[in-house]
């Protein structure tokens, strides 16, 4: 028969570890979630240098169209 403090102790036990996989648990989501904003974050800037970079080069092009059309014209 186990004693009262055998199962006292295996409560305990089974607490702790419960506790500790519930930790390692969010520990896992709160990186996953930093992950995922960091992602985002990353996709974000790469989207805004892309659309910069398009800016970029339309304001390139354009003043070459404009001489091209004015010297047909």
């Amino acid at each position: 028969m186990i004693s009262e403090w055998m199962k006292v102790m295996l409560e305990e036990i089974s607490r702790k570890r419960a506790d500790a996989e519930q930790a390692r648990s969010e520990e896992q989501a709160r990186l996953a979630e930093q992950a995922r904003l960091a992602e985002q974050a990353r996709l974000q800037e790469q989207a805004r240098l892309d659309g910069q970079a398009r800016l970029e080069k339309q304001a390139r092009v354009e003043p070459q169209r404009r001489s091209d059309d004015s010297a047909q014209g």
